[in-house]
This record gives structure tokens, C-alpha cells and sequence, in this order.
């Protein structure tokens, strides 16, 4: 006599692992995704902060690169000191084509801007597919430290195109690009601005240094955390 599993044994089986399956499966798909998101977004701001500073080495003070009070102007300004440092392969300048069509949401979820149309930023999109917006403010002497902000769409035309989800923002200062919502930021909080409970303008913005100096997005889980205190869910 042999031993061996009946057909409704190896059945039974079968389908309790397709239930522990169909269980854990998506939650391990979620992490896979939030990792690919961490290691993408903290490449690119490699990349656009090396492009930034090796401009800033080769055409020195970055104050005397803008001449005019103009948004349009300065923007594109910037771009051409840091092209020669990125692999780019679309250049749509102030024209639209090179960004996800709609608008971007906050968050909560809410309808942000629909930056594809907006033609006040310079867009242009990376090798490796990520979408950027090069924003400078009116240039004002009193305030050369922080004057713009960069805008990354890390996954191009395929995810979310939402704020703190796929979209991220670096701030543009003269001594480097710094990612948005630092610890000490007196103006962009993480707990009000990067928080799904909050309607504030523009949640999520403040998302991009939490990604990459925590090294997660557990932000999308719970609405608890702190930078000082508690920086995961769990």
C-alpha cells in the first residue's frame, strides 16, 4: 500500500493558498510599488542636484545667471544651465506635450492644476521617462536663497499623477535643490501638507524629503507621523 493525498485533499489545499494568496497580494504588490517609488524619486534628485551643482561650478554665483523680474524668462534660464549636465530626450520648453494630460491631484484626492496647459513652467522629460518642470519665481534680490522649485513626474504617463504618490516637488535655492517639506520647513509642514485628512492648497507637496530621508511612504497609511517622534506606522 502507498499513501497519498486524495483529490479533495490536494484540492483543499490548493485553495486555502489561493485565499492566503488572494490576502497578501496585494499589500506585498503596495510595498513593491512604494519601493520602486523611493529608489526612482531619490535617483532623479541625484541627478537634477548633480546637474545643478556642477552648472553652479562652471557658471559660478547662480544670482547673476537672471537679469529680468520674469517667471517665463528665468525659468528658462536655469534649464539651459543645467542641459548640458542631464540626459534628456524631449525638450517641449513652454509648450505642451511633454506632461500628463488633467490635472494633478492633491492628496486628498482633489483637482490640483492641470500643468500639461500651463505654460509658465519650462517642461522637459528625462531619460528614464520622468517629467520635469523647472519653476522660478519673479526674481527678487531680497530673497536669492529660495526662488523656485522643480516638479518630477517619476513615472511619467502611467501612475497616479498625484501629489505625494508620483509627483513630487524640489525647492530651488542658490546653494543647491532641496527636497520639499524638510523637517524645518517654516512654510510647507509635513503634518498639514502631506497628510490625507488635510484640504490644504497643494497637499502633498510636502511629501519628498519624508520619501527620501525616512525611506518610506507610510504617510498613505496612517496620518499620526512626526518627524520627530513617529515615522512609521508601525
Amino acid at each position: 500500500m502507498k499513501n497519498a493525498f486524495t483529490l479533495a485533499e490536494v484540492l483543499i489545499t490548493l485553495g486555502i493558498i489561493g485565499v492566503a494568496a488572494a490576502m497578501t497580494m496585494p499589500s506585498l504588490i503596495a510595498e513593491h510599488k512604494e519601493k520602486s517609488t523611493i529608489a526612482r524619486l531619490k535617483k532623479v534628485y541625484s541627478v537634477l542636484d548633480n546637474a545643478y551643482m556642477l552648472a553652479r561650478n562652471e557658471n559660478m554665483d547662480v544670482s547673476s545667471w537672471f537679469g529680468e523680474d520674469n517667471t517665463k524668462v528665468n525659468s528658462k534660464i536655469f534649464f539651459n544651465n543645467i542641459k548640458p549636465y542631464l540626459k534628456i530626450i524631449k525638450d517641449c520648453g513652454f509648450e505642451e506635450g511633454c506632461l500628463t494630460d488633467g490635472s494633478v491631484k492633491t492628496l486628498d484626492r482633489r483637482d490640483y492644476n492641470e500643468y500639461n496647459k500651463n505654460r509658465q513652467e519650462y517642461r522637459f522629460v528625462l531619460a528614464d521617462g520622468t517629467q520635469v518642470m523647472i519653476m522660478l519665481n519673479i526674481y527678487d534680490n531680497s530673497d536669492i536663497n529660495n526662488f523656485g522649485n522643480i516638479k518630477v513626474d517619476i513615472d511619467g504617463y502611467r501612475g497616479d499623477y498625484t501629489f505625494g504618490k508620483d509627483v513630487f516637488i524640489f525647492d530651488i535655492k542658490t546653494t543647491g535643490i532641496y527636497p520639499a517639506g524638510m523637517k524645518d520647513d517654516p512654510n510647507y509642514q509635513f503634518k498639514d501638507f502631506c497628510n490625507k485628512s488635510k484640504s490644504t492648497d497643494a497637499n502633498g507637496r510636502a511629501c519628498t524629503a519624508w520619501v527620501i530621508f525616512n525611506e518610506n511612504m507610510d504617510y498613505l497609511h496612517c496620518n499620526d507621523l512626526d518627524w520627530s517622534t513617529k515615522i512609521k506606522c508601525k
